[in-house]
């Protein structure tokens, strides 16, 4: 059950399409994407459509990306937090494109999802690929990986399908185990790895051993290659490594 939940996670971008391989554009007006940058750290900017009465929305974190092609991005965090209280419910990202003195553009803007909060993102390589990577989370025990992944090509960000091959994975693991938490998988490399829980463990225990799983791409989606499952400790701790002669 929590591995169905965690592989129906859909990649999920505020734009005119949604589906991997696709340009991750946003749908809002000219003049609702573009903002200066005092402006983008003083308030929300109208592309995130604040209009809940029961939320407020307040201004985090903002800085650099880095540069692509010659285009250069920021990013600036929101919390969303029900009126009257300091604790946030949820956040927003959004990815701004310099495109004058002082002045922005928004291209990504992932929808809100409530307990999902993001983090700075970063611009990665991936072989011949140019990622920005968005992490995110989901707030609870599951830790669940909310982060979103976008491949450069054609002068745009697209959208990469991160969350197909978590249902490859549960299929091909044996009947009886699962990967119940969230997988935060390492793109410059391909790999990932996971504890693996058993039918009757509890939440905090996982008695399956760990995987080491190999990723790689099929067009703009991440796919599952390889799976490597080894021992582990008595609750998933991986055992330290023995030198043997196939080390050296």
């Amino acid at each position: 059950m929590r591995c169905a939940a965690l592989s129906a996670v859909a990649l999920s971008v505020l734009g005119t399409a949604s589906e991997a391989g696709s340009a991750a554009e946003l749908a809002a007006s000219e003049t609702q994407r573009t903002i200066s940058a005092a402006e983008a750290q003083a308030t929300c900017p109208p592309v995130l459509d604040v209009t809940d009465p029961d939320e407020s929305c307040r201004p985090g974190e903002f800085g650099e990306i880095g540069a692509v092609d010659h285009h250069a991005f920021v990013f600036a965090l929101y919390d969303y937090m029900p009126k009257g209280t300091p604790v946030a419910r949820y956040s927003r990202i959004v990815v701004f494109e310099r495109v004058g003195a002082g002045i922005l553009r928004a291209v990504l803007a992932p929808e809100p999802d409530i307990a999902t909060f993001f983090e700075k993102p970063k611009v990665l390589r991936s072989g011949r690929r140019t990622l920005l990577h968005i992490p995110g989370y989901e707030s609870g025990t599951g830790n669940f990986n909310r982060e979103r992944l976008f491949v450069w090509r054609g002068d745009r960000w697209r959208n990469v399908d991160v969350t197909a091959w978590l249902a490859d994975l549960t299929h091909r693991l044996p009947a009886g185990y699962g990967a119940w938490k969230g997988i935060y998988p390492d793109y410059a490399r391909m790999g990932a790895t996971t504890s693996i829980w058993r039918d009757g463990d509890s939440n905090a225990c996982p008695t399956g051993g760990q995987a080491d799983l190999a990723l790689g791409w099929r067009g703009d989606r991440i796919v599952l290659k390889a799976i490597h499952r080894h021992r582990a400790g008595e609750c998933g701790e991986r055992l330290p490594h023995r030198h043997s002669k196939a080390d050296e």
